[in-house]
């Protein structure tokens, strides 16, 4: 008797063979993770200090967000970029694609490195006051640059043996991080800055995305006036405070897009855009393409 396995079913015995083979021949650990950054699969080689982050469920939920992050960085760039997650250790991802669906990430890594190439994806979680944390990352394994670019490209080819790269028929291309340039939301920017009121300005429009955020309600926020509130961000950001919030709000809309059924119309109220074709706009401004087209490629 025949058994015929489900799409699903079929991924996830691929995307299992992928990770038994790789952690049984590289020794790193990694995990599948769905279009939300949610767990699908057992934890491959984790180490000490992952197991504790993910049963406390501050971190965990940054976990999750830093997979589902750099996991749509890499699909969307078709180029797979190590980043340091909000704790600190590098992880890498590779996007699973079967007939033409984006199933999700198999996200690699939890390690140590110094290598300043590197960028951050989130701002860090300050963990480091928790003393069995600390105990754990101490013994989290350390590699250089080059050894993590090289597991990158052995995930990635052997990833493409069972899920070939439909949408430009191929595999992932690699690029080396660039360091310095214009700053993005999920670069870890905060940790860049150097002046408080920068800082304290980004948290406050990163939490107030919905709301009608003007110049003027920011710098009552922060307590300066609003020419020198322009003058400082544009010199910290080397962009103006209306492109950085546009560029924020078309981010948060990437993942939306990529991992709901919400309408295109309800994102762009969502995240304080009282005019569909505007929103519209302002998206292909940033990213190129309609917001229907960019989630045709998620199969929503």
């Amino acid at each position: 008797m025949t058994i015929t396995l489900s799409k699903e079913d079929r991924v996830k015995k691929m995307v299992r063979s992928i990770m038994q083979d790789y952690t049984n021949a590289t020794s790193i650990a990694c995990i599948f993770v769905d279009i939300q950054g949610k767990e699908r699969s057992s934890k491959y080689n984790f180490t000490k200090f992952c197991h504790f982050m993910r049963s406390v469920p501050e971190f965990r939920s940054k976990c999750y967000q830093c997979d589902l992050c750099g996991g749509l960085e890499t699909f969307k760039k078709r180029a797979c970029c190590p980043y340091r997650c909000h704790a600190g250790l590098v992880d890498f991802s590779i996007p699973v694609v079967y007939e033409n669906q984006l199933h999700g990430f198999i996200v690699s890594g939890q390690m140590v490195s110094d290598d300043m190439r590197i960028p951050n994806l989130q701002e860090q979680t300050p963990w480091q006051t928790d003393s069995q944390a600390f105990k754990y990352f101490r013994v989290a394994p350390q590699y250089r640059y080059e050894e993590i670019m090289s597991a990158s490209r052995v995930l990635n080819t052997l990833t493409a043996c069972y899920f070939p790269y439909a949408q430009d028929g191929g595999s992932l291309s690699y690029e080396t991080p660039v360091i310095g340039g214009e700053a993005h939301p999920d670069d870890g920017e905060l940790s860049r800055i150097t002046r408080p009121e920068i800082r304290k300005t980004i948290t406050f429009i990163k939490e107030h995305l919905s709301c009608n955020l003007s110049l003027r309600t920011i710098a009552e926020e922060v307590f300066l006036s609003e020419s020198y509130l322009s003058k400082l961000f544009k010199q910290e950001m080397n962009m103006n405070l209306m492109q950085y919030i546009n560029q924020c709000r078309v981010r948060e809309a990437e993942k939306i897009l990529a991992s709901s059924h919400e309408s295109v119309d309800a994102i762009g109220r969502r995240l304080g855009y009282h005019r569909t074709s505007y929103f519209c706009k302002i998206f292909k401004q940033y990213t190129g393409e309609t917001p229907h087209a960019y989630r045709k490629k998620y199969n929503l």
